[in-house]
């Protein structure tokens, strides 16, 4: 998988990351919006119909092509900041420095 740099402070992520470990900000995640693109759903009844979703669907095509239900893998290290705090590279929340799990999602903090 490539680095996952970041466009607003130019920080190389984590690969596994969805948000920037200095900045906080959202990485762009283009590869799986074009794969969910790419899938020809239009024969799926209801499919691009207003209010229906073929989330499931496309969650069943990326199983397939990953093997696995868990195609999403930890992040490995954490990044902390110059005062301690860090910021979640699974939502983006800046936590306090003696955070051992981010407050908004629960998930645990990344080993430094």
């Amino acid at each position: 998988m490539k680095e996952r740099i970041c466009k607003k402070c130019g920080f190389t992520n984590d690969t596994n990351a969805f948000y920037c470990q200095k900045c906080g900000t959202h990485l762009s995640n283009k590869g799986i919006k074009n794969f969910v693109k790419s899938l020809k759903l239009g024969s799926v009844a209801g499919g691009g119909a207003k209010g229906v979703s073929i989330a499931p669907i496309a969650g069943m095509e990326v199983d397939k092509m990953s093997g696995s239900a868990q195609s999403f893998k930890s992040v490995r290290k954490s990044y902390s900041l110059e005062d301690g705090s860090w910021y979640c590279p699974y939502c983006g929340k800046k936590n306090k420095e003696h955070a051992v799990e981010c407050g908004d999602c629960g998930k645990a903090k990344p080993h430094d």
